[in-house]
Formats: structure tokens, C-alpha cells, sequence
């Protein structure tokens, strides 16, 4: 047999290899579609188009990358109520001049909660405990605010953020998912929408602003 004939089983291989890697592009396609980070509003009161409003906001990394895994919360170089403010032995590593008495105010990926919950920013390089700052924010601020502080945090996101809402029990979506589904997957949902990054795209590129459609997203 000559050296350039091959075994009858070298063919099929060769097909199913071609066949992988196919899919995998396939799959490194429609994962580079998604965005890279999720932003979550959490109505703790019932809407209001004028009354303040209470809700959270909450960032995570998203579990899109080819590994695998889920989503991962973000913390916030800023510490809480509470907690004593920057000391020089806390940014003994920064070269910023720009911190505030709180930290940065950046997103630090929960990944990087090192031994004993310290923990750098890798943005202005202020060393924390992970007690000392969070993975929310409270807010109490009239459906406008809130919305600009939705496109404040999504900006800083690198415009890169799929919009997650959770409401209360009494919520008009909350209700009206319990009569599409039923009330205890409502309630385990909190009314879940999303606002999908493509459809944010979407929408600003005909004119919209992200604010504007941020705030058709949090009061529809």
C-alpha cells in the first residue's frame, strides 16, 4: 500500500473533526454575540412614575465564556456605611491620585476575593476586606434617577450589559407572569425581564438614548 492511501477510518475521523470544529465555531460565534456583564434592578417598593422608588443595583459577570459557569457577582470599590474610611495603609499599592475616602467606585470581580475576603482593585490598586464593601446598592429615587443611574452604571460597563428588572409580589409583571405561568414561578422570578444588549443596541441606533429606553424598560 502506498504512503498517500489512507486507512477506510481516517476518512470519518477526518469528517467528525471537521464537524467539531464547526460547532465550536458555531458556539464562539453566538457567544461573542452576548454581552459581557448583566446589570440587575430590583424594585423593593411598587413603581411609580412620580413617588421615589426603592430598589437595588447589582453588576455580574456573565457566565458566557467558553469555560462555561455561571454568572459571577461584582463588588464595588466602595465601602459601606459603616465601614471605616481609606486609611494610608489601605492604598499602600495605588498610584491614583483620584480616589475618594470610599475607593473608586469601579466594578472588582468577585473572583479576585482573595484568603481572609481581601481583596485589590485592580483599577486604582486600594486594598479592601470583603466586608467592607458590597455587591449592591440601595437606592430611593424617582423612576428619571433611576434610569440615569441605570445608563451611568452601564456605561462604565463598557456599554457591554444585558438589563435585568425584579419586582415585588404586587407588581403588575410579577402578576401577570403568575397568570402566563403560575404564581409560584412568579414568585421565584420576582416578574424577571430582560432588556438583552442586542435589543439596547438595537434600539439606541435608531435615535434613542440609553437613558430613554432604560426608563420605557423599568416603568413598561
Amino acid at each position: 500500500m502506498s504512503s498517500d492511501m489512507k486507512e477506510p477510518g481516517d476518512s470519518a475521523a477526518a469528517v467528525l473533526f471537521d464537524r467539531i470544529a464547526e460547532a465550536e465555531k458555531k458556539n464562539a460565534e453566538e457567544m461573542s454575540k452576548k454581552a459581557k456583564y448583566k446589570i440587575q434592578i430590583w424594585f423593593k417598593s411598587d413603581r411609580s412614575i412620580h413617588k421615589p422608588v426603592l430598589y437595588t443595583l447589582s453588576a455580574w459577570e456573565s457566565g458566557k465564556r467558553l469555560h462555561g459557569g455561571g454568572d459571577e457577582m461584582m463588588f464595588l470599590c466602595r465601602r459601606h456605611q459603616g465601614a471605616r474610611k481609606l486609611s494610608r495603609f489601605d492604598v499602600v499599592a495605588s498610584t491614583k491620585k483620584d480616589i475618594g475616602p470610599l475607593g473608586c467606585n469601579k466594578f472588582i470581580p468577585g473572583e479576585l476575593i482573595g484568603p481572609g475576603g481581601v481583596v485589590v482593585c485592580p483599577h486604582c490598586g486600594v486594598r479592601h476586606k470583603s466586608d467592607q464593601i458590597g455587591d449592591s446598592v440601595l437606592y430611593n429615587t424617582t423612576v428619571d434617577v433611576a434610569a440615569r443611574v441605570l445608563t451611568d452604571w452601564w456605561l462604565r460597563l463598557d456599554s457591554n450589559a444585558d438589563l435585568y428588572a425584579k419586582y415585588t409580589p404586587t407588581d403588575p409583571r410579577t402578576i401577570m407572569m403568575s397568570r402566563g405561568y403560575n404564581a409560584r414561578l412568579a414568585r421565584e422570578k420576582k416578574g424577571l425581564t430582560i432588556y438583552p444588549l442586542a435589543n439596547i443596541i438595537q434600539d439606541t441606533m435608531n435615535g434613542s438614548s440609553p437613558e430613554a429606553r432604560f426608563k420605557a424598560f423599568i416603568t413598561a
